[in-house]
């Protein structure tokens, strides 16, 4: 069936670029208005759907080139992704009303109406790539979005970042490249073997020489994307000096596609999949660890939170390796916890950023009671990153854990060992959360805080809508898990 709506819902943004940025050269900073009416029908569009997608799924094809067809699927596995980077995108833009006004005011010392206009427009640019690789249904499709998200990040790093920003967005777009050739390679191995690049052929890899080639370079591929360990190096600097925003859409949203990926392409080429799955598990946990410990050693604010992000992404990819309808499905839901409860996270950092020109944590403390909405934001995003319940981080790592341990007692004592240990090793997550709480937010208030207040309602509104939708989800996830449960088991099962 034909639903044009579908494309309509992703090109929205991108088709208002020329739009927003010809107004905001007239209008300059409410221009983010005028970029959250596409971005809000991305939302509404999607969220219109689900009740349809629970049902069956949904699809837009034509064809681009002979042999060549392009499409967009909307299913229990696409739908929470694109749905959640949606959100995100559309609440993020009016975060950046008050956010990007300081910026360039801070950078120009005046009014520069051009640098509103180029913001938003290379933003509305990076929301389309994003949704575009979540219901891309052809490898070339894929690729095009893949390299599209690209393109406006490192645009938005270089020109609107902090401190060494243009040497720091060449070394984001160089690791960028090269996971994308490593993709590349894969998906261009695996044209040359099924003579298609159709994702729902991938599954016919199976029992093919070639499959386990395919297979690793396009999971070392996603694994840049990602920040694994050993090929983290572009993460804790692009997170760091990005602006606060960006930040906010390369945590939550951008690094968590390649894990989506890695599910919707690799997890289908079974025999493959399985001979490297031990591989893959013990990476997630050295990537669980490594970035836990790291965060531990940060006192900028948002470069810990860059490395936590990092951390976060072990546990998605411990779920990935279990290769198990719980464990999988536990994955995607902490893409949605993550995705949340890190915008809660990077948007009170800078909303204390905003408010006090503070970065370093050792200069912070006693803010609870200057920037509550900021404390409680914080609060509720680490604990969804720490899995505590109300909030859905709780549900998505517990499923996570179920999954490889069901997996371990099943298989190998190897894997019921590596599970353990990055069980074990969520109390660093914990540690770290409530470590950070105490020093920003609790203990003496420095004098120079003093007369600190709260963000502006641009800034604290899209925290407590985080917030409740972090708790909301939490309580009642069924919505998502049920259909999500039954394609992951089909994905599985093959």
């Amino acid at each position: 069936m034909m639903y044009r709506s579908l494309w309509g819902a992703i090109l929205a943004p991108i088709l208002f670029m020329p739009i927003v940025y010809v107004i905001g050269r007239r209008i300059g900073k409410n221009v983010s208005w005028v970029a959250f009416i596409p971005l809000a029908y991305s939302v509404v569009s999607f969220i219109s759907f689900m009740p349809t997608v629970s049902l069956a799924p949904l699809g837009e094809y034509f064809f681009w080139l002979p042999e060549i067809r392009f499409g967009l699927l909307l299913d229990g596995l696409s739908l929470p992704i694109v749905l959640t980077v949606a959100i995100l995108s559309a609440v993020i833009v009016i975060y950046s009303t008050s956010y990007m006004e300081h910026k360039v005011h801070e950078e120009y010392h005046e009014e520069n109406k051009k640098a509103y206009a180029t913001y938003y427009a290379l933003y509305l640019a990076y929301a389309t790539s994003m949704m575009g690789v979540a219901l891309s249904t052809n490898l070339f499709e894929f690729y095009l979005f893949f390299e599209l998200m690209i393109i406006p990040s490192w645009a938005l790093i270089n020109i609107y970042g902090y401190g060494e920003r243009e040497k720091i967005a060449l070394i984001y777009l160089l690791w960028s490249i090269v996971g994308a050739v490593l993709f590349v390679t894969g998906a261009l191995t695996a044209y040359a073997t099924l003579h298609s690049f159709e994702i729902s052929d991938l599954g016919r890899l199976n029992g093919h020489p070639l499959s386990t080639f395919i297979v690793v370079t396009m999971l070392l591929g996603f694994f840049i994307k990602m920040a694994a360990f050993g090929l983290h190096i572009w993460l804790p600097y692009a997170h760091t000096e990005a602006p606060t925003p960006i930040s906010a859409l390369l945590s939550p949203a951008m690094i968590g596609l390649a894990a989506y990926a890695t599910v919707r392409l690799l997890v289908p080429i079974h025999g493959a999949f399985q001979s490297i799955h031990w591989v893959v598990l013990i990476w997630g946990l050295v990537t669980m660890v490594y970035g836990g410990l790291m965060v531990l050693a940060q006192n900028d604010i948002k470069r810990l939170l860059a490395y936590s992000s990092m951390s976060q992404m072990g546990y998605l990819i411990i779920g990935i390796a279990s290769n198990t309808t719980l464990g999988i499905s536990g994955a995607m839901l902490h893409y949605i916890s993550h995705g949340l409860g890190k915008a809660a996270l990077f948007l009170s950092a800078g909303a204390i950023m905003h408010q006090s020109g503070i970065r370093d944590i050792r200069s912070l403390g006693g803010l609870a009671g200057k920037m509550p909405i900021s404390a409680v934001a914080f609060t509720i995003g680490c604990m969804n990153i720490a899995g505590i319940p109300p909030t859905i981080g709780f549900m998505s790592k517990m499923l996570v854990f179920m999954g490889a341990i069901n997996r371990g007692l099943a298989t190998s004592p190897l894997d019921l060992a590596v599970t353990l240990a990055a069980l074990i090793a969520t109390v660093l997550t914990i540690a770290y959360t409530t470590w950070t709480i105490r020093r920003i937010f609790f203990g003496p208030t420095p004098e120079h805080l003093e007369n600190v207040k709260e963000a502006p309602l641009t800034m604290t509104v899209p925290l407590i809508i985080f917030s409740v939708l972090s708790v909301v989800v939490g309580i009642y996830p069924r919505v998502i898990l049920d259909p999500l449960i039954q394609i992951i088991q089909a994905l599985v099962q093959g």
